[in-house]
């Protein structure tokens, strides 16, 4: 028999052997989600017989409207299926029943971040549509310009962060975090030796999430917002506090790239509401930002 349900919290022990065995996350990593992100009436399990089979966490997030206006969302994270239990359809079933879970609690959509490039053509077969990409640059050391001595780039707490970000993105259909994600996020960089970052160069503010790659030769700027202008002289604020290698950066697509840029699909969305769909279209450029890998 199957079962489909909100996880219980004495489940969560079979939920991290699970989510182990399908990512091959260590210990450390999987706890820190459970304990800044995971709540069991937020991680979604599909049983057959009492086994846990198939799992994902749903991560609350708001999406800012062009009009001004937001809609509620939340955002598939983890979704992990018993290796020796798939071809069955359960990592599709327990997406449908996302939708009705979600729906009778009044949520206007749902977002995820496709894993891989070939998980974008999956989920749209369950209703999802592109929506938010991102602009990627790749740079090395060499191709970062030297920064001045009035630029700066100070690690700061995941409310200033919050603050800078909402003031940089104003307007513009984004995804919004809660605090509790952003010091999710702070806690990942700084797990990798970076930090969330207060930039002030060229007489520009911006913010940045940056995290150091496991073999310390590069550094992973997972957000920079700033003007378009002020990018080289923000990465080159980024090398000095964090010299590596190569740098790769991602930044809003609907901002002018810097000249190495380019772009690529990033999260996708499904719209759970009919009022809120008709407040936006495909032509409707948006961002999305961190997602918590």
């Amino acid at each position: 028999m199957l079962e489909l349900r909100p996880s219980k919290a004495e489940e969560v022990p079979a939920q991290k052997a699970l989510w182990q065995q399908t990512f091959g996350d260590g210990k450390d990593y999987i706890d820190d989600f459970y304990t800044y992100c995971a709540q069991p009436e937020n991680v979604l399990v599909l049983l057959e017989d009492g086994i846990l089979r198939s799992m994902l966490a749903l991560l609350p997030v708001t999406v800012a409207l062009p009009d001004w206006t937001s809609a509620s969302s939340s955002y598939i994270y983890a979704l992990a299926t018993d290796p020796g239990a798939r071809k069955q359809g359960f990592g599709r079933m327990l997406l449908q029943y996302v939708d009705f879970y979600l729906g009778e609690q009044g949520v206007d959509c749902v977002t995820t971040v496709p894993a891989e490039a070939s998980l974008h053509k999956f989920f749209a077969t369950v209703g999802f549509t592109e929506c938010f990409a991102t602009r990627k640059i790749e740079l090395t050391a060499a191709e970062a310009a030297l920064p001045t001595g009035e630029d700066s780039a100070v690690p700061i707490g995941p409310e200033e962060y919050g603050y800078l970000r909402e003031e940089l993105l104003k307007g513009t259909l984004h995804a919004q975090y809660c605090q509790r994600l952003l010091a999710y996020q702070e806690h990942i960089c700084r797990a990798s030796g970076g930090a969330l970052l207060r930039l002030d160069v060229g007489g520009g503010t911006g913010c940045a999430a940056v995290e150091r790659e496991e073999s310390g030769h590069a550094v992973v700027v997972k957000e920079l917002l700033i003007a378009s202008d002020k990018i080289p002289a923000a990465l080159a604020a980024v090398a000095k506090a964090y010299p590596a290698d190569r740098y790769h950066l991602r930044t809003p697509a609907f901002w002018p790239g810097h000249r190495t840029s380019y772009t690529q699909p990033f999260a996708m969305i499904k719209w759970l509401s009919g009022q809120d769909r008709r407040a936006w279209s495909e032509e409707n450029a948006a961002y999305f930002g961190f997602a918590f890998d």
